[in-house]
Formats: C-alpha cells, structure tokens, sequence
C-alpha cells in the first residue's frame, strides 16, 4: 500500500515537458530553402578594413591611398565611420552609412578613377559586433570576423538559450540612421529565416526574454524565503515571551 502510494504521487507531481516550447524550425521549413542576399549596412562606430589596389602593373601609384590606413582609427586598426563617412587620403571624406560594403566600393572607384589606374577596392568589416542579452548562456559583447553575422550566429557565440529563454519572443533592436527600429523573432519556425532580423548589423542587439517559468520559480522562492524570515521571527518572538513569562514566574 505505501508503494502504490509513493508511486501515485511521483507520477501525479511530475510536470510534463511541453517539447513545442523548446524544439528550434519545428515549423514553416518551406522557408529553409529561401536564401536571403540581403547585406550588412554600414553604421556609425563601424570599423572598417579599405584596401587601395591597382590590377595594372603599377601598384606604387595606390600607395598615398593605403598609407594613412593605420592612422585612419584611434586604435589603428582601420578606418572608423564617424558622422556618416570615412576620411580617406587625398580623395577626402566619404558617405558611409547606410551603404553596403558593394556601395561603398563603387562609391570609392569612382572617386579613385582620376588618380589610379584601373583601381581595386577590397573593403571588410573589422569587429562585427552583435549585443546579446537576457537568457542565454554567455551573455556580452560578441565579436565576430566575418561581413555575414545571422542571429543563429550570435546566439550560439552566447551559449545558445538556457532553459528558461522564450524562444518564441527574440527582440533584435537596430539603429537605422537617426530612428531605432524592432523586430521579434521566433525561433521555433523557420520563418526566422526570411526575417529581416535573420542577417544581424552591426551593433545590433539581441535580447532573449525569460519564460513565465522562470517568473514563477522567482515568486515561489520569494515566497519561501519570506516565510522562512516568519517563521525566525515567530520563534524570536516565542522565545523572547518564554523569557518573559519566567522572569514573572520567579519574581
């Protein structure tokens, strides 16, 4: 009989695991087949790496352009965006945010084409940085070599979600010029990858909201502790009238 019960009660406190709160692209697959080509736009803070060449035989003719590269950023690692342009040598300051890396490019040859010969631009992104915040595993700064950053990407750089992350509620907050825009993203559907959150910016930030679950464990331990600050009060107080109530006896 106390075995029926003890094996009636572990069944019935058992919670079952809802598995459709924590599978990822469990739906919308039809989506998985889509290739975004949307690319990274340049932003404010931006540090980029700019490379003059020439496909002629006369390379010394770049040299003036690639020289002050190293003097271009406070850390001298390349050249920083800073109210919307680069400076760059002899051709001067050039409009930067809002372009891809492509716009920027051609936006460079073309101011190139009077000084170098049958000029080349090779331009990348030098500390893609993604914010990512709330439940995951690591959350920071992540930094990342590469001109493509996805969501997927930042989130595994964090650690992945930890049990207690909403998976259907990812709130990516970019800054697109003077205006802040918001997106929500599930990542149980494959939808995600037709978001125009999926191909993260620079910048970017990524916050992972916690699970009603996780609220309701912070209540009830609230709770106990409470309780357990009651119930040392009542046995102070018990004990302080046990005290009490001796003195006056003896007196």
């Amino acid at each position: 009989m106390i075995t029926f019960t003890a094996l009636l009660f572990s069944c019935t406190s058992t919670k079952k695991v809802d598995k459709a709160s924590y599978i990822y692209f469990q739906r919308g697959l039809d989506s998985l087949k889509y290739i975004q080509t949307r690319e990274p736009v340049i932003q404010n803070n931006d540090l980029l790496s700019i490379q003059v060449i020439s496909t002629s035989l006369n390379q010394e003719q770049t040299i003036p352009f690639n020289l002050p590269a190293a003097a271009a950023s406070p850390n001298g690692a390349g050249y920083t965006v800073t109210a919307g342009n680069i400076e760059m040598p002899v051709i001067g300051p050039v409009k930067a945010t809002g372009l891809t890396l492509a716009q920027l490019q051609k936006s460079i040859l073309d101011k190139l084409a009077p000084y170098v010969k049958e000029p080349s631009v090779i331009i990348h992104f030098l500390q893609f940085k993604v914010n990512v915040l709330g439940e995951v595993g690591q959350p920071g700064i992540k930094k990342f070599d590469a001109d493509r950053v996805t969501i997927i990407d930042a989130i595994s750089a964090s650690g992945d979600l930890t049990d207690k992350g909403k998976r259907e509620d990812i709130l990516v907050i970019r800054e697109d010029g003077t205006t802040r825009k918001m997106y929500k993203v599930d990542i149980r559907s494959g939808s995600i990858f037709q978001s125009p959150a999926y191909l993260l910016q620079s910048n970017d930030i990524v916050y992972v909201g916690a699970s009603d679950q996780k609220f309701r464990e912070m209540k009830a331990a609230t709770t106990g502790n409470s309780q357990k600050v009651i119930n040392i009060l009542g046995t102070v107080i018990g004990l302080f009238t046990s005290i009490i109530f001796a003195i006056n006896v003896f007196n």
